[in-house]
């Protein structure tokens, strides 16, 4: 009685785990609260909720996946991808005939985005298939012209992501696994490919590219040797980059990589000094490198069994999918998210938009990008402005996440390293998604290509379906049926 006495002429104090409601309820009336950020796992959706429920509860499966998923970190931490050479994509790829690479999952060409769409007649344009746009439609719309994601070919492309079989491409290998990686280099501002937009200045930088920049660049290779890409990201990160939005210090020092082997190569220094000029007039020249390693890396890392950590990501403007290592060659797909969290430049609007678009994703999935944004004082206003808000955004991405990668710190946050390995569980059981640093392109405009810059959430629902088709592949009763919005890309041509 006593007992009962007290609690009820003690002071009351509460905790609130659930609907805020009741909290607010008892702060209206004066009454201190602690609210606890709590929900119920999975949203509240019982059948994913009894997925989660039959992985954590048996004792043999969470073995196997524990052991897989520090096998994939290992590989990823581990990995020394390095650009060891410079070839047109139909020598270091075999792209035959009139193929087109292009971002994100597969995609009909009427259901294209209106910035792919015009870069796919770009690139026809320019690898001289086709004189005017008018032609180069008809090609595709008869099937002349094959269109392909690059991922099917063990290649990434940022934005628009187009490759044609006579771009030259940064290859990457992987020192420890022997895995390969392929990208374009990064044609810079302007109207772009990448940005969707061309005009004859598009086709004579493209052409420089290809018989000027390639040659100069796989030159440098033959005298330096390899270039440890995670090398020069790592001092990167100590110089302000996140190696995704922002790549300004790892771009100069790629610079500072190259000047003295080009020159000792034979290149004449003409050209030398143009490949200066491009590389310090362009802040996103090293971005393709650390897209062509990180593919390299996770490809690596890729296609262990019982693995549930992400392995890719990437977009093509309508369509999102995802990648998770005990899936094999099978991606979940969902539309893109809306770009509502961008910065976008005077007189722009997501209502001007493109949806999400490109394959540099991948770079959130190995620890860079926004898994490294506190690193990049300058992309605070992606995330709210401060950079208190940065460290909460990456304490948020910790939360699904289950390690850290070795080789990347912040200096911004006393050397913490980035978080690494993205757990398809973790994502389903919280409802947080990982997110990506990137730019935003106008969907209509032939003479306007970038229209902001900020981040994109990945959509949950290709989480929800790729935990799903684990469930169906590990033999986990539920009454959720295979979903159909899964693609099988096999990495041949």
């Amino acid at each position: 009685m006593q007992a009962g006495t007290a609690l009820f002429t003690s002071e009351l104090r509460v905790i609130c785990a659930g609907v805020d409601v009741f909290a607010e309820a008892l702060r209206r009336q004066s009454v201190p609260v602690q609210a606890l950020d709590w929900r119920p796992p999975a949203g509240g959706q019982l059948e994913l909720s009894d997925i989660l429920t039959a992985i954590y509860s048996d004792g043999e499966l969470c073995a196997r996946i524990n052991a897989a998923n520090a096998e994939t970190l290992r590989r990823i931490g581990h990995a020394n991808p390095q650009i060891v050479d410079v070839a047109p994509a139909h020598e270091a790829l075999g792209l035959a005939g009139r193929t087109l690479l292009h971002a994100g999952p597969p995609i009909e060409w009427p259901r294209m985005c209106g910035p792919q769409r015009r870069a796919v007649l770009g690139a026809i344009q320019f690898e001289g298939w086709a004189e005017s746009d008018a032609a180069a439609t008809a090609m595709v719309e008869s099937q002349q012209v094959r269109l392909r994601p690059n991922h099917s070919y063990g290649a990434v492309g940022p934005m628009t992501g187009l490759i044609s079989p006579s771009m030259p491409l940064l290859i990457a290998r992987d020192e420890r696994s022997g895995s390969y990686g392929f990208s374009t280099f990064n044609e810079g501002r302007g109207n772009t490919l990448w940005f969707g937009l061309y005009d004859q200045g598009t086709f004579e930088r493209l052409r420089w590219i290809r018989d000027r920049l390639g040659p100069a660049f796989r030159a440098a290779l033959g005298r330096h040797g390899p270039l440890s890409v995670f090398e020069i990201v790592a001092q990167g990160l100590q110089m302000g980059d996140e190696c995704h939005a922002r790549s300004a210090a790892c771009t100069a020092l790629l610079l500072k990589r190259l000047v003295a082997p080009m020159l000792e190569a034979g290149v004449a220094p003409q050209l030398v000094a143009e490949v200066a000029r491009y590389i310090d007039g362009n802040n996103h020249a090293f971005l393709n490198l650390t897209m062509a390693a990180v593919k390299a890396t996770m490809d690596a890392a890729h296609g262990l069994p019982y693995s549930t950590i992400v392995t890719a990501m990437a977009r093509n403007g309508v369509d999102f999918m995802l990648r998770v290592g005990g899936l094999e060659a099978d991606w979940a797909l969902a539309p893109v998210a809306p770009l509502d969290e961008a910065v976008y430049y005077t007189g722009y609007s997501v209502a001007d938009a493109s949806g999400d678009i490109g394959d540099s994703a991948i770079i959130e999935t190995c620890g860079l990008g926004g898994m490294a944004i506190a690193g990049a004082p300058t992309l605070a206003p992606f995330v709210g402005g401060r950079l208190a808000d940065q460290f909460a955004a990456l304490e948020t991405l910790a939360n699904i996440t289950l390690g850290q990668h070795p080789r990347f710190s912040l200096p911004t946050m006393d050397g913490q390293h980035t978080p690494l390995g993205i757990d398809l569980r973790r994502v389903v059981e919280t409802r947080s998604v990982p997110f990506i640093t990137t730019g935003v392109l106008h969907e209509h405009s032939p003479t306007v290509g970038q229209i902001g810059t900020g981040i994109a959430r990945a959509p949950l629902a290709a989480f929800d379906r790729a935990l799903v088709a684990l469930a169906h592949d590990w033999g986990i009763p539920t009454a959720l049926p295979l979903p159909a919005e899964l693609v099988r890309i096999d990495r041949s041509p």
